[in-house]
């Protein structure tokens, strides 16, 4: 993905026009919603331009309670709008699009088509402006994120279609932080004004524009809850073993004070029976636990595996459901492999502890004999493992399977319409509008590790674009994994005490004094150390420094932590909406060619 523009490249920014008219042309201000949300987590939700008047009004003004009008939160850019609208005599304020919202090609395709039909009236849509449609008109358009490229989508219809009145122009497209890809979505210019201008509205802490909007993701989140995934996370919840019940069931044993330490002088000796009784029921109820997890885990496996039927919007499907595997046969069969692998070392353990419970008898050394740690952790610790250089393993390459089968579509971005524009009138008449001084996370003293932070990133994606490996793509997953807190500022002490304990493990003398006698469990052991420090040393790697603000001045209760990737990806990618900035609204106001009221 391209850096941002710089302010200083004044060559290439177009300036801000001077009004000049005294033609009252009919002027559409048209409101264009982005995606829903980045991972495009839900198919039912829909981004819709206008505010549903079968919604009752909320109590507090200021708040909306229509979770699809997307323009709701953005009280001073819509207000900023109806100033204007009451400034000028002919100027007309759409806001009667809607669309799925969702991250998918497609379905900006058909919003940006259904757009240009639903002012027009072409392809069968009644024209919202009908009495227009002999007049001249100036069309104004403001899309923020995918917005923009709904628009992009707009420009090509009315440029190709013969409904679309030829005396309707294309004055003006202002882009709010919207992701331009290579490939994907072009922009069409042949319905544009000569004097069309297009601004740019960009903050650079915008992590979703700059990286996430590379991926078309499809839709997770209902899927998951068709599943009932939740369940998974609550049957993880109910794992839990009182350890009072061993400590009572220790304290059972006959000790003996020896000096100034306690000791067992006889390993045979027997716990308290009842105590004993009571330990090993708890253990037994735990590992019941720990199945249930396990049996949940294929359930949604099988559930994905077999397909599932999900509501989609009616633009794509008149049948309104469709049928999808979301896991493949392939991959399906790699989760249960490994699922089955590591359930088998529990059982052992499980065993061993009935046949105790069944004798009546349990010796003090027995629990710990019976626990067969060995036989659970070697699966575990393979499964966990990773190469720190290839970012491989076992669990880390069904991850990459899962991703691949995800990712609808991925085009590297940019942050600049320039090379959309190239080779037209119009790439001299962008004006680059950058509001990142119009954002809370400018001026806290983070920039520097912000721009590591992104910066790494998009090299990665550049890397993707030009060869989608599984190394590239884990890479980034990891650049990701290791920005966020508080696992960023855990991983340098984890590191430290991984290293020290692995040194001591791995020390001359402790060899020579193990020599012969090492048993698999203390390899084992090791392994599970080394296995803890390639993870720390990925995490470090790719540490950029600390850009959290955890101050409650800047953090409000509900919303994303100043400075994380949430904000990033959220909050920073929304501050192009919250407002009509001073210079974005001299820039559109510059482009209207309808006259003021009097007195304005």
């Amino acid at each position: 993905m391209a850096p941002n523009p710089s302010p200083q490249t004044a060559g290439r920014v177009a300036p801000v026009p001077q009004k000049q008219t005294a033609r009252d042309v009919i002027n559409l201000v048209v409101m264009v919603g982005g995606t829903v949300d980045p991972i495009n987590s839900d198919p039912k939700a829909r981004s819709a331009s206008y505010r549903n008047p079968k919604v009752a009004p909320p109590p507090d003004p200021k708040k909306d309670n229509d979770p699809d009008w997307y323009w709701g939160l953005n009280r001073p850019l819509r207000e900023a709008l109806e100033r204007l609208q009451q400034k000028y005599r002919n100027l007309h304020l759409f806001v009667a699009h809607g669309w799925t919202g969702d991250n998918s090609p497609t379905n900006r395709r058909i919003a940006g088509a259904y757009l240009a039909d639903r002012l027009c009236g072409g392809n069968g849509e009644k024209a919202y402006y009908k009495g227009f449609l002999h007049s001249e008109v100036s069309i104004h358009l403001i899309g923020h994120s995918h917005g923009g490229n709904v628009i992009n989508e707009f420009t090509h219809r009315v440029a190709t279609s013969k409904q679309w009145p030829k005396q309707w122009k294309i004055r003006s497209v202002t882009y709010l932080s919207t992701p331009f890809f290579k490939r994907l979505h072009p922009v069409d210019t042949g319905a544009f004004h000569k004097e069309c201008r297009v601004l740019n509205v960009y903050c650079k802490y915008d992590l979703t524009q700059r990286v996430i909007a590379d991926f078309s993701l499809f839709p997770l989140n209902d899927v998951l809850k068709q599943v009932c995934a939740s369940e998974l996370v609550e049957r993880i919840a109910e794992v839990k073993f009182d350890t009072g019940l061993l400590q009572r069931a220790m304290l059972s044993v006959d000790v003996q004070i020896k000096g100034s330490k306690w000791y067992v002088p006889d390993p045979k000796l027997l716990m308290d029976a009842a105590e004993g009784k009571k330990l090993y029921d708890g253990v037994l109820a735990t590992l019941k636990q720990v199945h249930a997890v396990f049996d949940k885990a294929r359930e949604i496996i099988d559930r994905f595996n077999q397909g599932i039927d999900y509501p989609v919007p009616k633009e794509l499907d008149a049948k309104l459901t469709k049928h999808r595997q979301v896991m493949s046969d392939t991959l399906a069969s790699k989760f249960r492999l490994r699922l089955d692998e590591i359930e088998r070392g529990l059982d052992k353990t499980e065993k061993a502890f009935q046949a105790r419970r069944k004798s009546g008898k349990f010796p003090h050394h027995g629990f710990f004999e019976d626990l067969h740690v060995t036989a659970f952790l070697q699966p575990l610790v393979r499964f966990l493992s990773v190469d720190r250089t290839s970012l491989r393993g076992p669990l880390w390459d069904l991850v990459y399977e899962l991703l691949k089968e995800q990712i609808h579509e991925f085009d590297n971005t940019e942050t600049t319409p320039a090379a959309q524009l190239r080779g037209t009138p119009f790439a001299a008449r962008i004006v680059d509008l950058p509001i990142t001084n119009e954002d809370k996370f400018f001026g806290k003293g983070k920039d520097a590790a912000f721009d590591k932070f992104i910066a790494r990133l998009e090299g990665i994606e550049t890397r993707y674009a030009q060869a989608p490996t599984q190394h590239t793509l884990m890479d980034l997953l990891f650049t990701l994994i290791a920005q966020m807190e508080p696992l960023r500022t855990a991983v340098s002490k984890w590191a430290t005490a991984v290293d020290w304990y692995e040194g001591m493990l791995r020390s001359e003398a402790w060899v020579k004094s193990k020599l012969g006698a090492q048993t698999d469990l203390d390899k084992l052991v090791l392994r599970f150390v080394q296995m803890l420090e390639s993870y720390a040393l990925i995490f470090k790697d790719r540490d950029c420094g600390p850009m959290q603000v955890d101050d409650p001045k800047f953090n409000e209760e509900g919303t994303p932590t100043l400075g994380s990737i949430p904000y990033f990806a959220m909050t920073a990618h929304s501050t192009s909406r919250q407002d009509l900035y001073t210079k974005v609204k001299a820039a559109l106001e510059g482009q209207f060619d309808t006259l003021p009221r009097a007195g304005k």
